[in-house]
């Protein structure tokens, strides 16, 4: 067992593939992700792609926290991270390397990048990487490093279906001892951005609103609770 070593200045929260909410469609990726990081598929590299809130930085944070539990060493780093000189520098001696938001990369660090890639496979690392964009779609002017990003395996994750977005509502809303009619889910999913990560501070909200109020959480609730304003904020912080 290789001792840990954990590297990354902004990791994310951690998560966990089961935690994933999965459709007909994303099911195949969850599945083929956590596969890779089983040591299952003859693959050491991964390639996500696909619109903010599909969860593309869920699965990464999930294949991190398999990893480290097993204890081997492991590295995260959002895109914007890799801009900074020497970042990028001692990262193949992890076991596995994500770099999230890829779309963020300066075209001064496509460079450091692509030694970096080299390096990790040289290395025996494994690789995942993450963007809002297919590889040949990132506008790289390294085109070589464009190459490497398109090793391996390639995904484009894509959003919940209506179904299990909303499932994956009512499953929030019941993890926290909470109720919620039919009528509320939908009043919600036709009103805001139709993203997990959107629903879940929703979720959060009316939680903390219900609890400090005793009041069930129907329409009227959340209507007084996300005005006009509020609404709009979500929807900003959902693009990013």
């Amino acid at each position: 067992m290789h001792p840990q070593l954990t590297l990354g200045l902004d990791t994310a929260p951690a998560t966990s593939f089961d935690s994933f909410y999965v459709d007909s469609t994303t099911s195949l990726v969850r599945d083929s992700v956590r596969a890779f990081v089983q040591g299952t598929l003859d693959e050491v590299q991964v390639f996500l792609w696909g619109d903010t809130g599909t969860g593309k930085s869920h699965l990464l944070t999930a294949a991190c926290q398999a990893f480290s539990q097993s204890g081997y060493r492991i590295g995260y780093l959002p895109g914007e991270m890799v801009n900074y000189s020497g970042a990028l520098e001692g990262m193949e001696q992890v076991d596995l390397l994500c770099i999230d938001d890829l779309q963020r990369l300066d075209r001064a660090a496509e460079i450091e990048l692509f030694h970096c890639i080299n390096r990790c496979r040289d290395a025996g690392a494994r690789l995942i990487f993450a963007a809002d964009r297919a590889p040949d779609e990132l506008g790289l002017k390294l085109k070589d490093l464009q190459t490497r990003l398109a090793w391996g395996l390639v995904f484009q994750v894509q959003p919940l279906d209506d179904e299990a977005l909303r499932e994956a509502f009512r499953q929030e809303i019941e993890a926290r001892s909470l109720e919620a009619s039919d009528e509320v889910l939908g009043y919600v999913l036709r009103r805001f951005p139709r993203r997990i990560a959107t629903l879940k501070r929703i979720v959060d909200t009316l939680d903390e609103v219900s609890l400090s109020e005793q009041r069930r959480i129907t329409i009227p609730l959340v209507k007084s609770v996300f005005g006009e304003a509020e609404r709009v904020a979500l929807s900003e912080r959902a693009r990013f």
